[in-house]
Formats: structure tokens, sequence, C-alpha cells
């Protein structure tokens, strides 16, 4: 059923929060169990046991372990409350394989060090040892993938049901932190691929198919070979039905990257027609590995399977990790801290979106992405073909992806006779803090006298975002040379729609739509097969810790309210503080409409579930 409580566990998951806590004792007792069942596997591969029984009680140690360091982590989080900006070292930027040696990538460019405000926090007493203890853990995480591998050869396939393999890799003690997923109306069945492009986290994909482009005759001749043709009830008033033809272009995975053996190749396309009187969109051709598949034959539901698959790949590792962490977020925030002054008004603005961003990425970065991290043994690539993907994209990457309105007029879905439920939505978020932006400039740069683009200081930080080298790759749509109210305040809103609504719909939001294995596996096999239960219960556990909780974009008591951060100029100041509490008010009353309009839909980013950043 695609419906749930008001308080959805995405909501609920910081009240839950405060009823556990995460005591060092507990810490503790991981470690020393961590080494006892290490030794006690290596005892059983001593043993002349029989394969089956000596591997599935192996399985039983790794997965106790890692079970229990999940929910420790989870317990462990606690949002973080910001300190007021301070002057501070320069960071710089280097190659990413110079700070994670291990990782062979060097056109991304990451900080050199986590500064000193970021250990300390904003109560050095309660934050500091909290901190050293996330860094402590991550290694001694980082060592058990060698000593004691959450990945275990030779294991069972996940089973069948869906509900049921959930059931058995999401235990009752996970349960009691964080309630299980809801599946989603559109992929209950056969998944709904036409609503699955304009409703959730995959809608920012679907894109205006162009028939007459020179780079599409080749694939026009694979559509007339297959006889790919609009649904019958095509309404020919509305004219040449390859006029209307949208699709989801993941073709960028046939560029080499290396795969585990024995999985399909990822690249693939899937043709959609807009359906003019019901303003929805239908997949009518998916063109991959298998040829082309057309609905009814008998590979269609394989191929859908496959799109899904290659479609989840590119949310997780493309555009969430890559784009977001890397891509957006860390360049921001070495720009922000190394060249606005701790008093400057944009550095106030933005720092709840910006703080804690190097060290959660280094931190996270250790996790994921080392040999033997989540990306590897979760997705379909290898961890050469990771750090190759992550290298290419990384250069391609289009900071507009973060401006909702920009990027749908890109992708040629504005005014083109379709509902997108999403983008909707989205658009009305993106313009709270929009208008939150343009207010806040008016307070600090005056249209005659002292415009932005007088602002030496804004001007130097601009030049730094744009930088070739160690900037936003390609650049932001604003720079020295264009800089006005206009394109600043939309730059401000796009980076804090950026932190908070974005990264929350290809991360924490992930979680109704992941785990379903069944119709969108985060790796697809040659022999038929399904998800290994290691595979699949690093899947769970990885998401299960994508929704720790954070600080909440809404503010719900006095203790989450970071207007404080104002700068402390006179009037300025108190008009300051009424502009961020003028946007919390603008999202409670988004909040309170889409819950009393509609019953809970599992597409819908409710502003109640949004983190105010990106970090743990």
């Amino acid at each position: 059923m695609n419906s749930a409580p008001m308080s959805s566990p995405h909501a609920r998951k910081a009240q839950t929060m405060r009823r556990h806590k995460a005591p060092v004792g507990s810490a503790i007792l991981l470690v020393a169990q961590g080494f006892t069942f290490a030794l006690l596997r290596w005892f059983l591969n001593l043993l002349p046991l029989p394969k089956r029984l000596s591997t599935g009680w192996q399985w039983a140690l790794r997965r106790s372990f890692w079970n229990n360091l999940a929910r420790l982590k989870f317990r462990g989080s606690r949002p973080q409350s910001f300190p007021v900006p301070r002057t501070a070292r320069t960071i710089t930027p280097v190659a990413f394989d110079r700070k994670f040696r291990n990782i062979p990538i060097r056109n991304i460019k990451v900080a050199d060090r986590i500064p000193r405000d970021e250990m300390r926090g904003r109560n050095f007493f309660r934050d500091w040892p909290h901190k050293w203890l996330m860094r402590i853990f991550t290694r001694y995480q980082v060592w058990m993938y060698r000593l004691l591998s959450p990945m275990q050869p030779g294991l069972d396939e996940i089973h069948a049901d869906p509900y049921e393999a959930l059931r058995q890799a999401y235990p009752k003690r996970h349960r009691a932190l964080l309630e299980p997923p809801v599946m989603p109306l559109e992929l209950q069945g056969s998944p709904d691929l036409g609503a699955l492009a304009v409703k959730g986290p995959y809608h920012g994909y679907l894109k205006k198919y162009d028939w007459e482009a020179g780079e599409n005759v080749q694939e026009n001749e694979a559509w007339r070979s297959a006889q790919v043709v609009p649904p019958p009830d095509w309404d020919d008033q509305a004219g040449p039905w390859n006029n209307h033809l949208f699709e989801w272009d993941f073709r960028s995975f046939d560029g080499g990257y290396q795969h585990h053996s024995g999985l399909y190749n990822l690249g693939c396309r899937v043709l959609f027609v807009v359906h003019g009187p019901t303003r929805t969109v239908r997949p009518i051709g998916i063109k991959s590995e298998l040829g082309v598949s057309k609905p009814g034959e008998p590979t269609w539901e394989f191929a859908k399977k496959l799109a899904l698959c290659a479609a989840t790949n590119h949310l997780s590792l493309v555009r969430h990790f890559n784009g977001i962490h890397l891509a957006s977020a860390a360049p921001l925030a070495i720009a922000t801290r190394n060249h606005l002054p701790p008093d400057h008004p944009l550095i106030r603005l933005l720092w709840p979106y910006i703080y804690h961003t190097p060290l959660s990425n280094h931190i996270v970065t250790r996790a994921q992405m080392v040999p033997g991290g989540d990306f590897e043994t979760v997705f379909s690539f290898t961890h050469r073909g990771i750090c190759d993907l992550f290298s290419h994209t990384y250069k391609e990457f289009d900071f507009t992806v973060n401006d909702p309105e920009t990027d749908a007029a890109q992708r040629g879905i504005v005014n083109a006779g379709l509902d997108t439920r999403t983008l909707k939505d989205l658009s009305e978020l993106f313009e709270v803090f929009h208008r939150q932006a343009k207010k806040y400039l008016v307070l600090y740069y005056d249209f005659h006298r002292y415009p932005p683009g007088k602002d030496e200081i804004l001007l130097h930080w601009l030049d730094a975002l744009n930088h070739s080298e160690t900037g936003i790759p390609n650049g932001v749509p604003v720079n020295r040379d264009n800089v006005d109210h206009a394109n600043l305040s939309r730059l401000l809103a796009t980076f804090m729609y950026m932190a908070t609504v974005q990264h929350d719909i290809a991360g924490s939001f992930l979680w109704n739509y992941q785990l379903w294995a069944h119709t969108q596996p985060p790796r697809l096999y040659k022999d038929g097969r399904r998800l290994p239960l290691d595979v699949y219960q690093r899947l769970v556990n990885a998401n299960f810790n994508l929704n720790v909780p954070r600080t909440p974009l809404m503010w719900r008591d006095l203790e989450e309210d970071w207007s404080y951060l104002a700068p402390p100029q006179g009037e300025q100041q108190a008009a300051a503080v009424q502009v961020w509490r003028k946007c919390q008010e603008e999202l409670e009353e988004i909040e309170k409409h889409w819950r009393s309009r509609d019953p809970w839909h599992a597409w819908r980013v409710y502003p109640s579930m949004l983190e105010v950043n990106i970090n743990d």
C-alpha cells in the first residue's frame, strides 16, 4: 500500500534517537567482539567441516558483528550544532590520491586537512571526544574490512519474496531504531517506469528525446528496426508521435568501467512517449545489452529491471557521492572558508549548510571508497571501475542539476504536456530558499551604492568557485562579470537546495526504494540469480546508516535555531534573524499543506524529513 502514518520513518528517526544512547561501553564490547569473531572464523577454517556448514557459521559471525556495528553507528550519531565562524588557517585542495593513498584518483580535489573548529564543535567538552571517536572508529571499521570482511563467498541468494528477504536482513534490533521501508506503489507488481520517471528519486533523469538530432540517427534505426511504436491509443491530433518522446539515457555506463564478473553492462536507454489525455509518460522501448525490448515481449520485464539497476547505481554513485559530496559541497566549503571572513554575511548564511563538510567527507570516503568498501561490494563496479567512473563523471559534472527549474528547462520537460509531480514539489521548496536569499541580500547589499559587484571579497569567492582545477567542475552560473542581486540570490538558493533537498533525494530518501532489490538490484547477474545474502545485507546496512539523524532543516526547538549566526551588524542582525525565521514558517506551511491535502506519498520530499547539510 502507498500509504503511511503522518509521521513517516524519516520524520520519526530523530525522536527515536532521543530514546537510544550509545555508551562508550558498547563500542568497547564491539571491538572485543570483532577480534573474537575474527579468531573464531579463522578457527572454523581449520576444522574439517562440510563447506556449506562452515560457510553458514562464518556468515553468522560476520553478519552479527556488522549488524551490531551498523546499530552502534546509528545510535552514536547525533545532530550537529554550529559554532560561530572564526578566522582559520587556509585549506589547500589536494589530489584525491594524495589524501587517500589507496584510491587512485588524481583529478578530484579534497581538503588537505580537517579544520580545527570541525573537531572542536560548538561545545568543546561535548563535541570534541565524539568527533575523535568518529575518526578512530572509522579507521577501526576499515581495518575490520580485512580482518572480518562483511562479504562471505559462496552464500545463498536472498529470498524470492522481497518482504521475507528484507525481514531476514533487517532484524528487530534495527527496526527498534528505524522502521522498515514502505514499498512505493510504483514498485509494486511490475515496476511503473512511467510513474518513476516523474515521481520520486529518479525523476531527474527524464529528458526530451530529439528524434532529429544527428547523434540519435543510429539509435533511431534501432528503434525502427525493432518496430517501436507509440501506444495503440495515441492521439493523432497531437501530431507525429516522435515529437513527443522522452528518455532515460544511461549510455555513459558503456564507457569501459570495469564491472564485477558475471554482471550485465548497465549502459542502456529507455524511450518514453507522452500520453496526452492523461499527461503521463509511458515506456515504449529499452535498448540495452539485451537488444531492443518492447512492452509485451519476453525480455521486457527484465529490461525494466536492468534500467532501474542502472538508475540506482547512477543515483548513489554519480549523483549522490560524486556530484553532491565531492563536486559540489567540498569545493563550496573550501572556497567559503578560504575567501569569506568570519563576519561576512554570506558565510553566515551558508555556514549551517557547509559546516562539517571536510570532516564528514573524510570519514565517509574512507568507509565507502577504499578497496573492500561499500561502493565496491554493493554496486556493479569493481574498485578500479568505481575510480574510473568517479574520475570521468567528475570532469563532466554540471552544477545546474542543483537548480530544479533550470535543470528541468535544460532537460526539456517544462510545459511539455506531462505532469511532473516531484519537480513541482521541488520547485516549491527551492523558492523558499530563493526568497530567503533575496531578502537576505537586500539587507547587506545596497542596489545602487554597494551592489554585490563592488564587494571584492565576494568576487574572489566566486573566482575560487569557478577555478578550473580547484573549484566546482565546469564552474557555477555566476562569476565576477555577471554577479548582481538576482544571479547571486539564485546561486545561494542553489547551494542551500543542494545541501538539503538534493542530498536527501539521492541519499536517505532511497530508504523506501533501494532495498526492494527484486525490482532495482544494485547488481544484475547474467546467470539469473538474485543478490547474494552478503551483498544485500551490506546494502541494507548502508541505507540504514544513511538515515542516521542529522541536524534538521526545520527547527523543532530553540536548541536547533541557528539564527544566532546572523552577522552582528546592528539593525541588520535583527532583520536577518527574521528572514531566517520566515523561511522556517514557510517550510512549516508547506509541510502542513502537503500533509492535509493528500495522504502520505513515498515519492514526496516532505520538509520535515530534510537535514540542513550533507554531514553525518
